[in-house]
């Protein structure tokens, strides 16, 4: 059973890859236009018809709010795929003898690669049309956004098994990840905010990687020590989750 895992990791992320654009007139185009399209409205929106109160230092508010934004995405979007994999999945997993974990594994993985593609183009059309990104952060925002990555496999593989069990799982997600989204200094600078709901933001798992990808790469500051303090915790949560993916092994078939 061993080497067969890879051989099914790599056939189910090839099929995930192309049921995410099968029957669309444009096909895997849309990976090259819907992030360009996306930072497009969000700018227009925010930036003229309902001005954000953002400070943006030297950046224009379309990067600003990309640095952000895409980060924010790459984890938002692997969660949301990843709490249904099992539930998707429920044929396979009594023919295919494979680890349960496998399943939002896949799922995160082909989420993350069309993230950060999409991540790659938004900041080389920013580059493009002359906004100052600084390469030598590169390393750093590559740090940071491999913190949100594990964070997403860990909520993945968590919400996966929860699922099972509790249906509404995947609606609650849903909701929640709204509520994430305005959660985190993705539209405004956390400087902007009153003391108090800044002190309290801290406790927002993804604040810190979110902000270090934007420090990163727009030349300021990266706060190591909090961002490895996030690392810690995003390791922790996905030992946990693989700890529960374990225990429930022996349940998972009963209730799919």
């Amino acid at each position: 059973m061993g080497p067969a895992v890879p051989a099914v990791f790599r056939e189910l992320l090839r099929r995930e890859l192309e049921e995410r654009y099968r029957g669309s007139v444009l096909g895997v185009a849309w990976l090259v236009l819907l992030p360009l399209l996306q930072l497009a409205v969000l700018a227009w929106v925010f930036g003229h018809l309902l001005p954000a109160r953002a400070n943006a230092g030297t950046l224009p508010y379309a990067a600003f709010l990309a640095l952000g934004l895409w980060p924010w995405n790459l984890f938002a979007n692997a969660a949301n795929r990843g709490v249904t994999a099992l539930t998707d999945n429920a044929a396979l997993i009594g023919k295919v003898a494979v680890p349960h974990r496998l399943y939002p594994d896949v799922r995160v993985t082909a989420s993350v690669v069309i993230d950060l593609v999409g991540f790659a183009l938004v900041l080389v059309a920013l580059r493009l049309i002359g906004v100052e990104l600084h390469v030598a952060g590169l390393p750093a925002a590559l740090a940071a956004l491999a913190v949100i990555g594990m964070f997403a496999l860990a909520a993945a593989r968590l919400l996966a098994v929860l699922q099972v069990f509790l249906r509404d799982i995947a609606t609650l997600v849903g909701q929640l990840l709204v509520l994430g989204f305005f959660l985190t200094p993705v539209l405004y600078e956390r400087s902007l905010l009153p003391a108090a709901a800044a002190h309290w933001l801290v406790f927002n798992p993804l604040v810190v990687p979110v902000e270090s990808v934007r420090h990163a790469l727009e030349g300021a500051p990266v706060d190591w020590p909090a961002l490895a303090l996030c690392a810690v915790l995003a390791g922790v949560l996905l030992v946990l989750a693989t700890a529960l993916f374990r225990a429930a092994r022996s349940h998972l078939e009963d209730f799919l």
